[in-house]
């Protein structure tokens, strides 16, 4: 997500459905939202003629009420009054829809807690990466991003017969089919005895192949290469949070729970607080988060739509990694 302040505005660039996911987090009750909007001008000779409305664009500031992230659509839906612009409309509701592509300014009722939430989603990229999958019975290629997996084509190369050495059909669509991604970082993975074989193939023939070393393939193989945490995707970074955070439940480096949670930030022995959006839209959040903040802890929200954050879910909303072992009875509130 790409921003700048200017004054008490910051100016948001959206790049993509994760900005708007991040922003309905961020955005609540109390901030302003400026934009143009459009808004029905009724004239005295219009209405003489009995002619349809006008609509015209205006300049408004608008005290925001509520937020809704609409993930089918890729929009955020922002309803509040008019608190700003021309008089005739101050005082009434004016809705807008924000999409990709979008600049947003806002007015933030704390700008430094806005700001420094801005900084932290702001390393993370809406990009695609791409993944290459092999194995005995195909090579498909991923495109992989914030919401999913895209499949862009598969070959079906049967049995291995790929890899006996010989310059196949198999080789020579693969290289022929890779040539629009040579400028782009292409992961590969699946079994050692074809990942090698096709990573080391693809360099010798100047594409950016990078040798994973995930031995699975295809959908499982993108799920632990996401997990690896080397992908610049949040979705890699929620999946490496979350495998630490279940590492650690076994070794006494995590706890769960909202009230050993809790305790745990009041101890300051918590590394990284995972929360789930549904859990970051409670009351009682603003509270974790402060502690979080106080103790020097790092704080993640995870998609409840995702597997990763149906797991923080599964235990209570919000989860810890640990600095240290502390002991705990975990209460699963």
């Amino acid at each position: 997500m790409k921003f700048t302040r200017d004054g008490d505005v910051v100016n948001i660039e959206v790049t993509g459905g994760e900005d708007l996911w991040y922003l309905s987090l961020l955005l609540g009750e109390g901030d302003v939202l400026i934009s143009e909007v459009l808004r029905r001008v009724e004239r005295k000779d219009d209405v003489l003629r009995n002619k349809k409305t006008e609509r015209e664009r205006i300049k408004v500031s608008i005290s925001i009420e509520e937020v809704e992230f609409m993930e089918l659509s890729s929009r955020l839906h922002i309803l509040g009054k008019i608190t700003g612009g021309p008089e005739e409309y101050l005082g009434e509701h004016q809705s807008v829809n924000v999409e990709p592509g979008n600049l947003v300014s806002i007015i933030p009722r704390d700008m430094e807690r806005f700001v420094r939430d801005l900084e932290e989603s702001s390393g993370l990229t809406n990009s695609t990466v791409f993944v290459l999958s092999t194995d005995d019975q195909n090579i498909s290629l991923y495109g992989v991003n914030e919401s999913r997996n895209e499949l862009i084509w598969r070959i079906q190369t049967g049995s291995g017969k790929m890899y006996e050495g010989k310059e196949g059909e198999s080789r020579y669509e693969l290289l022929n089919r890779m040539e629009k991604f040579r400028q782009s970082d292409v992961y590969v993975i699946g079994p050692s005895i074809f990942r090698d074989s096709t990573s080391k193939l693809l360099s010798q023939n100047g594409f950016k192949s990078i040798n994973s070393q995930i031995g699975s393939s295809e959908e499982e193989g993108i799920r632990e290469l996401l997990q690896e945490g080397v992908v610049n995707l949040r979705r890699s970074a929620e999946s490496r949070l979350v495998s630490d955070f279940l590492k650690g439940v076994g070794s006494g480096f995590s706890c769960y729970g909202k009230s050993e949670v809790e305790r745990a930030l009041d101890m300051r022995a918590v590394s990284t607080l995972l929360i789930s959006d549904k859990f970051f839209r409670n009351t009682s959040a603003s509270r974790f988060m402060e502690k979080c903040h106080e103790g020097g802890c790092k704080l993640f929200v995870v998609h409840s739509s995702w597997e990763t954050g149906r797991i923080v879910d599964s235990y209570g909303g919000a989860v810890a990694v640990l600095r240290y072992r502390i002991d705990y009875s975990p209460s699963g509130e």
